[in-house]
């Protein structure tokens, strides 16, 4: 029967290094004399291994370097209750260096760059790739540092670096080693916190907006990694890869300093230093049964200044919230001053409430109408008619029959 690798191949995978250039012969600056490596030895050879600690007094931009008091909320929120369970050192912050962006068979993971919160410190671990043919001992020797953990932390690592590392290991005939992991990805995230506050959630925009850190003259640009590799291949000459291993240093680092922050904005809400990430907390809360928590959010959020849109999206989503918990009336305070504003919507969430919680024909018909009007005005855009046209009608037609039965006609 013919062997895994053999299969692999009759099926046009890429195994090794077979589609990368080998390493050049020259010599005058190999990666051990630009960075402070060491060698690890594996069954399948050596490979390199960058290592850096971190002791607990290191501060990343201005937050301190420290695993989170409390990850209960950013369990809830990653729908895996491990997450809540597991010892600072079960968690593995992971992050690849690649020769490309598109995935695959073809693409491989030259440099990953890992950490890990042990005592006194955070303890970080690059594996490189000196040459493609040692990839099987690269992979052997991430595998034995990632023994011990539980979870992964990784930024967009559910779509990229995660797959592509099974990949790799696939196509080395060997078992991934993460599959049994909880799996944090601070991505998807950051996106439901900052969404509305900041123009990118890009990492690199992240750290300069929430950790306050400009990166040196040292960085080098995600977009020209792949081709540094590339010329490092062929060259021989490491000296730019320096640059590569900074880059990703700060993207790990940084993620351990991200979920620090995350987590605490999500255990102590309301100490959330804009009230534009209020809202976006008590969306988060609302969204997973949180309610009492959400309502506070929200109603904390009120007491700031906010775009217009969002000030009445966060009034829309509170007010639904109390009228969840039976308490119409809050929800009819909130919902009135939105309709003193002239919003379509708190006219129909008003007149379902005379209609069919306070038995009101009158004034759910009054407000029906209210709402009529604001839609005909040249201001209301043309899709705002379209949709509530319809139900406007039904409602006001069913309204003005309960009322003729009421008064006997």
């Amino acid at each position: 029967m013919a062997s895994i690798s053999e299969r692999l191949k009759a099926l046009g995978v890429n195994l090794g290094g077979e589609v990368l250039p080998g390493k050049a012969r020259r010599a005058d600056y190999p990666i051990e004399s630009v960075l402070e490596g060491k060698t690890q030895d594996t069954p399948f050879g050596e490979a390199f291994v960058v290592e850096e600690f971190f002791d607990a007094a290191y501060v990343h931009g201005r937050a301190p370097l420290r695993f989170p008091l409390e990850l209960d909320k950013v369990a809830a929120w990653a729908r895996d209750a491990r997450l809540a369970g597991i010892e600072p050192e079960g968690f593995l912050f992971l992050d690849t260096e690649t020769t490309g962006l598109a995935g695959g068979s073809g693409t491989y993971a030259f440099l990953v760059g890992t950490g890990r919160f042990e005592e006194g410190g955070f303890r970080q671990m690059q594996f490189f790739l000196r040459d493609p043919i040692e990839e099987p001992a690269m992979l052997a020797a991430l595998e034995r540092f990632a023994a011990p953990a539980d979870a992964l932390v990784t930024f967009n690592g559910k779509a990229f670096d995660i797959p592509l590392l099974n990949t790799r290991y696939l196509t080395n005939a060997a078992p991934p080693p993460f599959a049994d992991m909880a799996h944090l990805d601070l991505l998807h995230l950051a996106r439901r916190l900052w969404r509305e506050m900041l123009p990118s959630r890009a990492l690199g925009d992240l750290e300069v907006e929430v950790l306050g850190i400009q990166r040196t003259e040292q960085e080098v640009p995600g977009w020209m990694i792949p081709e540094m590799y590339m010329d490092y291949l062929r060259s021989g000459d490491a000296r730019p890869m320096s640059g590569v291993f900074y880059h990703n240093t700060m993207d790990i680092l940084s993620m351990a300093a991200l979920l620090e922050v995350m987590a605490g904005k999500l255990a102590a809400p309301l100490e959330a230093g804009e009230h534009i990430e209020l809202y976006a907390i008590g969306r988060l809360f609302a969204d997973l049964g949180f309610s009492e928590e959400a309502i506070q959010v929200f109603e904390s959020g009120l007491s700031g200044k906010l775009p217009p849109d969002t000030q009445f999206r966060l009034v829309e989503n509170l007010a639904c919230l109390h009228r969840r918990a039976g308490d119409y009336e809050a929800a009819l305070r909130l919902w009135e001053g939105a309709a003193r504003e002239g919003h379509v919507y708190a006219h129909v969430e008003i007149a379902k409430y005379y209609e069919h919680q306070a038995g009101d024909y009158a004034q759910a018909l009054s407000y029906t109408e209210a709402a009529f009007e604001i839609i005909q005005t040249e201001n209301e855009q043309r899709f705002e008619r379209i949709h509530w046209s319809p139900l406007l009608e039904h409602r006001k037609a069913r309204l003005e029959r309960r009322l003729a039965r009421a008064n006997g006609d």
